[in-house]
């Protein structure tokens, strides 16, 4: 595209112009669009420069990907450690709720062993079934 541009601008008369005032157009602005005009000229559009510019461009986009690419693997290395993380806790909670649920039924089956039980012990296994039927429903 640049070398069209350069061969429009130099042999129509009043092509720079007209390519001026297109990109102040496009740009909205008179800053932007001369801002515009002036790096086609001196970036893109000159016929020894183009080639060492396009080049350039493609070495920033390979370089922005190789960047891109290494920030994603980081990325994705750390989700994964997280995860890991929360698996190992999860797995710890879940051996303490299944301890807990033991501890629950060893303990009621003492009280309901026992022939008389006082009124005290009486509540304490009533509470204590009653947790444990709680504790069963979050399984």
């Amino acid at each position: 595209m640049g070398f069209g541009r350069f061969i429009f601008k130099t042999v129509v008369p009043g092509g720079h112009l007209i390519s001026t005032i297109k990109n102040v157009v496009d740009e909205g602005s008179i800053v932007d669009g001369v801002k515009k005009t002036y790096k086609q000229d001196v970036q893109e559009d000159i016929p020894g420069i183009s080639h060492i510019y396009q080049s350039g461009k493609t070495d920033g986009k390979v370089e922005g990907y190789a960047e891109a690419s290494d920030e994603y693997e980081k990325k994705l290395i750390s989700q994964a450690e997280l995860f890991l993380k929360q698996k190992q806790i999860f797995e710890q909670e879940r051996d303490e709720y299944e301890s807990l649920l033991d501890e629950y039924e060893k303990e009621i089956d003492r009280l309901e062993k026992v022939e008389k039980l006082s009124s005290d012990d009486t509540l304490y296994l009533q509470k204590l079934l009653s947790y444990d039927r709680k504790l069963r429903k979050l399984e």
